[in-house]
């Protein structure tokens, strides 16, 4: 049986993954810091340290290294710098190890968004990625759609609380917003295949941020007052509601991230699912609880796994 190993598949997208990978009938081992839930399909598990010998030796006899790690935002000692730092010994790690296959998850348009923290830094990854001498793919999701994702579901919890809806400059941006279920899939291909490959991983449906946020709110079975405003007015009030909430709700880079449609491919679309569709279909869960990602990350649920991850 094949053997693939998984950052994070007690999380988000790397749950995603892993299920999908036991579906082929891998083998899967994860490198997670979270324990696992009661749901979790059979799987070893082995804590995401940054030690290099550590890391060779749980990558050892891997015949597929499926790399999810990234932090979203600088909190807590850690930064982009941190998260290159930690991607260069994952890989190095993977490289001592002998895996057989390297496929590293980064974003949409890393190298073109070099100007911000979070982009430029897994643009370094890739080309880490690329300079390793391992067979490799490396995956580019634009906005990924599904069950805990944060952004999504705390803008509904926001349309469901709040009757004005104030729109930054970014709401005529474009996106190419993909399920999650169609990125691991995506993921998954890219680990079976030999060649050396780079691939966007966008949905079908292109759409602006406005038309996404109006989706949503009918997904949510809500009518709200959209009203235009400066992107300041935009940051501050989501500032101060995040000092309410003790969490970061949008940064300055992430906004700026969506107005320079970075979010956004003319890639070929490799996704299946609408998005819109997928949203219409669970808009009665989303947003009825707000998931504080500070909390989720560095707080009391830092070592909780992420709830319903492996139902479909």
């Amino acid at each position: 049986m094949r053997r693939a190993v998984v950052t994070g598949a007690f999380s988000y997208t790397g749950a995603a993954v892993a299920r999908r990978l036991i579906e082929r009938g891998w083998r899967v081992h994860t490198l997670t810091n979270r324990r696992a839930p009661d749901d979790a399909p059979e799987m070893t598990a082995a804590p995401l340290r940054f030690d290099a010998d550590h890391l060779a030796r749980e990558l050892d006899g891997a015949d597929l290294f499926v790399n999810t790690y990234w932090v979203r935002l600088p909190a807590r000692g850690q930064d982009f710098d941190t998260a290159r730092t930690r991607s260069q010994i994952l890989i190095d790690a993977a490289v001592s190890a002998g895996v057989g296959r390297l496929v590293h998850v980064s974003v949409s348009n890393a190298a073109a968004g070099r100007a911000l923290g979070y982009y430029g830094g897994k643009a370094q990854v890739e080309e880490a990625v690329r300079a390793a001498g391992l067979s490799h793919a490396i995956v580019r999701p634009t906005l990924v759609v599904g069950p805990n994702d944060v952004l999504t579901n705390n803008i509904a919890w926001f349309l469901r609380r709040v009757p004005l809806f104030l729109m930054p400059r970014a709401g005529r941006a474009r996106l190419s917003p993909i399920t999650l279920d169609d990125t691991a899939r995506i993921i998954v291909d890219a680990g079976d295949r030999s060649d050396d490959a780079e691939m966007d991983a966008a949905g079908p449906d292109t759409m602006t941020f406005a038309e996404y946020i109006r989706c949503l709110a009918r997904a949510c079975g809500v009518r709200r007052l959209f009203l235009r405003a400066p992107d300041a007015l935009v940051l501050g009030m989501l500032r101060a509601a995040g000092v309410l909430l003790r969490d970061v709700i949008l940064t300055r880079e992430e906004l700026l991230g969506l107005e320079q449609e970075l979010l956004f491919t003319h890639a070929e679309p490799l996704g299946r699912e609408s998005v819109p569709d997928w949203l219409m279909q669970n808009g009665a869960d989303l947003g009825r609880t707000y998931i504080n990602d500070m909390r989720r990350h560095f707080g009391a649920d830092a070592h909780d796994p992420l709830a319903g991850q492996f139902r479909r």
